[in-house]
């Protein structure tokens, strides 16, 4: 008989329903007697360990394999693996504990394969950073190898915006280096207009954001280019972008600490679009921020609580699932002490143990 998953009420919520607060909607208990959390488990709850990620990155995945099927999934979380091993996506898109792979601190230097014309692929020469001896790293080739390469310097900064678009080349700069390492004191490695590379001076990025721009203006022409960088402007004013795509010295907006409630825009059907009630965090009292309405207008409003840490993956392509999940929470302020408010599986909310780093 082929089995088939329903969201079957009686069945899936008698795992771990709380006698004290069963309501829906309301938070579930855990099972203080042995840390066991009240989760979803894609129809319904069961009391269930948390899940811990563990240290470490899992290796890359070869995605020219062709699979005929989706792998096996032997493993829903790094808890279910031995030792150090973490549950990786494997080349099927299925799941598997695996030995994780080391990442040594640095970046690799940017290959030119745009310029050089591949008889065939090169050789990969390691898997990952642990093959390589000392500082090296398992670098990426011109021709889509791997070869273990010192890493380069990435000196603090940013490179200048250029104004290709307003350029013309009759060809390409040329590349006069390959990295910051090769460019003296703070200079940096920076792409030119016409596509090159030259060591220029880093810009400096004040602090604050830009305004966003209203895209609702209508625009006969391109806006004047009349600044290229912070270090342009006065005092504490940002280079920005207008609404019709140029730039000019702006005083920055406040952006307050906190994230804005999400909005169930989809759930609703907006006659016209909502008012304009605030511009930026500034405008708004003690610790309100300016969010979007469900109808793309704005308005001053109390930030969410996000508490540390991630949610679970689910494994929502598994499962067939006959109707969409409740949604039992809106934001992680809802949840009980350490707990977020977590997609289901079958794409609704619930409060869920979080998984740590």
């Amino acid at each position: 008989m082929t089995a088939r998953v329903y969201c079957a009420v009686l069945l899936c919520l008698s795992g771990c329903w709380s006698s004290t607060e069963a309501a829906p909607g309301q938070n579930f208990t855990a099972n203080p007697a042995n840390n066991e959390k009240c989760c979803s488990k894609g129809c319904g709850l069961q009391c269930t360990a948390p899940v811990t990620a563990k240290p470490g990155v899992c290796p890359s995945t070869n995605y020219e394999v062709i699979c005929k099927r989706q792998g096996k999934v032997l493993c829903a979380a790094d808890s279910e693996c031995p030792k150090n091993q973490k549950c990786c996506i494997t080349e099927c898109d299925g799941r598997q504990c695996t030995a994780p792979v080391t990442v040594k601190p640095g970046v690799c230097p940017k290959t030119n394969g745009e310029l050089i014309r591949c008889s065939e692929k090169d050789e990969e020469l390691c898997a990952d950073d642990s093959e390589c001896p000392k500082n090296q790293k398992c670098c990426r080739t011109a021709c889509d190898g791997s070869r273990c390469t010192a890493p380069v310097t990435v000196k603090p900064g940013e490179c200048p915006k250029t104004n290709g678009e307003l350029i013309r080349c009759s060809e390409k700069d040329e590349e006069l280096c390959a990295d910051d390492s090769e460019c003296p004191n703070i200079q940096k490695c920076c792409r030119t207009a016409c596509d090159g590379r030259q060591c220029t001076a880093p810009v400096t990025v004040k602090p604050g954001e830009c305004p966003s721009p209203k895209y609702e203006v209508m625009c006969i022409m391109k806006g004047e280019e009349l600044c290229a960088a912070d270090s342009e402007c006065p005092k504490n004013q940002k280079c920005c972008i207008t609404e019709c795509g140029g730039r000019q010295c702006t005083a920055p907006v406040t952006v307050k600490p906190g994230v804005c409630p999400k909005t169930n825009g989809e759930l609703i059907r907006c006659s016209e679009k909502g008012e304009e009630l605030c511009a930026d965090d500034s405008e708004c009292p003690k610790n309100q921020k300016c969010c979007r309405t469900a109808c793309d207008g704005s308005r001053c409003t109390a930030p969410v609580t996000v508490k540390p840490g991630e949610c679970p993956k689910t494994n929502g392509e598994l499962i067939r699932c006959s109707k969409k999940d409740e949604e039992l929470c809106a934001d992680d302020s809802e949840c009980p002490n350490i707990q977020k408010c977590c997609r289901t599986a079958c794409s609704g909310s619930r409060c869920t143990a979080r998984v740590t780093g």
